[in-house]
């Protein structure tokens, strides 16, 4: 009875993704929705986008942690393959294909998340989308190198600003993912910040759930926040 209750739970860690995510997706209900610049508002969305990638990183750590060890790993061996920097769905999905290679032809099969596309330059209005798999993992990339500007202080996420590029070869970078202007620099908005919550919560659900099912495991995700479309604002 006790070796069961102390046993780690693949759907706690899903509760506490839930949690970490209930304060990004209330900051949307705060929002005017209003045409033209909201103002102070404005920082609603790069407050919302970190929340959310920090929500994910505890998520992957979390998640795997007790897959690992559902698995028969040992807790050093849990400790160094988990050692990673800022995850993004590509690394997560990278690190289970070499962990489940029998997973390797599920991953990414009959996978879809509405997302946001910025309009081009003197356009206004964002359009729907959706991404597969892999254009999911390259948008979460392009996302993660936004949440490094705001968080090494390079871009604020207020207004039109110049996004530096990332420092590895091959990372999209954080302006792939951003509204264009007419002068090159590139905004953030609430639009995007929605774009960005929806491919990393959609991320964690089809990797999460592609490996509860390996353990034979169901998750329940009805108080995860899935920010939908909907609440964005007009242009």
């Amino acid at each position: 009875m006790v070796t069961a209750a102390l046993t780690p739970q693949m759907q706690t860690c899903v509760d506490r993704f839930a949690r970490a995510l209930f304060t990004p997706s209330k900051l949307m209900a705060l929002h005017p929705r209003k045409q033209g610049h909201p103002g102070n508002a404005a920082a609603l969305a790069p407050a919302i986008t970190l929340g959310v990638i920090s929500a994910f990183e505890g998520f992957v750590e979390d998640f795997l942690a007790t897959v690992f060890y559902l698995q028969g790993q040992s807790f050093g061996q849990i400790a160094k393959k988990l050692s990673i920097n800022n995850p993004d769905v590509g690394v997560v999905d990278e690190l289970v294909r070499r962990e489940f290679p029998e997973l390797r032809g599920k991953i990414g099969v009959d996978f879809s998340v509405d997302v946001w596309s910025p309009p081009g330059v003197g356009k206004s209005f964002w359009l729907p989308r959706s991404l597969n798999w892999e254009a999911t993992k390259a948008e979460a990339a392009g996302w993660m190198q936004v949440r490094h500007c705001l968080t090494h202080g390079l871009a604020s996420g207020w207004g039109p600003e110049v996004w530096p590029g990332p420092t590895k070869n091959k990372t999209p970078p954080a302006s792939s993912v951003l509204r264009r202007n007419s002068d090159g620099k590139h905004s953030l908005g609430l639009h995007g910040a929605i774009t960005c919550a929806r491919v990393y919560v959609a991320g964690a659900r089809h990797v999460a759930t592609v490996l509860a099912l390996e353990f034979e495991q169901k998750l329940f995700w009805k108080t995860v926040p899935d920010f939908p479309l909907k609440a964005a604002p007009v242009p």
